[in-house]
């Protein structure tokens, strides 16, 4: 079978096919809007929005589309426009390309905890707690998800969302996300720079590893399309944790001149969205389904640095 993946160019996407060349798959196409070279992978550049890149990719049989392009959440809160244009544009012209597809292909959107908010701002949400996102990025992927659901319905797709808690520790060049701080608050100062953090350290964030987010995506798409039912959005488990515990890691992994590099620096802007997202995750669900968990906040940290040593 095929596997698409959009957004491949990206940490998470190559870190996801990795793992599906691992697991055997070698038609692998991933699609970016900056050109991008994988090895073993099929790679076409392109705006999913507005470039007919699907159809012909879907043509010779049943397929598999990881949908991981977006503008994330600060970038979407900056560039209203922009976000609805990409985000729900590119699900819209994904979902018509598989409506008029002669097979029935199998999506996963990659979702995210932000679809929460308002009243569940920093309280404890699961896959059945109603949706009041706090900001553009978390509207968009709502929408995605509504969407996912309804062709599902209506027979077009077999889909599935992945609700994905903050990723970390991302290596790499800083991206829009407002959560961006919790890889940077590891990443810089293990690598001896210095790190802004633009929240209180009694901030909670839900938060996971790459490489189980990367899995737990994978295993999504495994799922056997009737233990989903009407509501195909699955949290990804995910470990609740303070800044200041986040902190404590650091210093526990890097020592206490990482920790030393790490300096406090309020920005009301990206505390107003971080604080608008949910503190606890109950994932019971996604743990029933078959999704694994990160044991806890150091062995996530411990990885990555295993990651960037290899």
């Amino acid at each position: 079978m095929r596997i698409i993946v959009t957004g491949g160019g990206g940490f998470l996407g190559r870190l996801l096919i990795k793992e599906l060349q691992e697991e055997g798959s070698d038609d692998l196409v991933a699609i970016d809007v900056v050109e991008v070279s994988i090895p073993g992978v099929k790679t076409l550049q392109g705006d999913l929005a507005h470039d007919q890149l699907l159809p012909d990719l879907l043509k010779d049989g049943p397929c598999t589309i990881f949908h991981l392009a977006s503008v994330v959440s600060a970038g979407a809160e900056a560039n209203w426009e922009h976000a609805v244009d990409q985000n729900i544009g590119g699900m819209l012209q994904l979902l018509e390309a598989c409506r008029r597809s002669t097979h029935v292909h199998k999506v996963v959107f990659a979702s995210t905890l932000a679809v929460f908010g308002g009243a569940t701002a920093g309280a404890e949400v699961g896959d059945f707690v109603k949706q009041t996102p706090a900001g553009t990025y978390g509207t968009t992927k709502a929408i995605g998800e509504l969407l996912i659901n309804d062709a599902t319905r209506k027979g077009h797709i077999d889909g599935r969302s992945a609700r994905l808690p903050t990723v970390i520790v991302r290596p790499g060049a800083p991206n829009a996300a407002a959560s961006g701080f919790a890889s940077g608050m590891f990443r810089e100062p293990l690598a001896g720079l210095e790190s802004v953090v633009p929240v209180s350290e009694e901030t909670i964030m839900v938060v996971g590893s790459a490489q189980n987010t990367a899995t737990c995506i994978r295993l999504v798409a495994e799922l056997e399309s009737d233990r989903l039912g009407h509501d195909r959005a699955v949290g990804v488990p995910g470990l609740s944790a303070t800044v200041g515990e986040m902190l404590q890691v650091l210093e526990k992994v890097g020592g206490p001149e990482a920790r030393a590099l790490v300096k406090l620096e309020y920005d009301a802007a990206t505390d107003e969205l971080v604080q608008s997202w949910p503190a606890q995750l109950d994932d019971a669900r996604g743990r029933e389904l078959g999704l694994p968990g990160d044991p806890d906040l150091e062995s996530m940290v411990r990885s990555y640095v295993e990651m960037i040593s290899q």
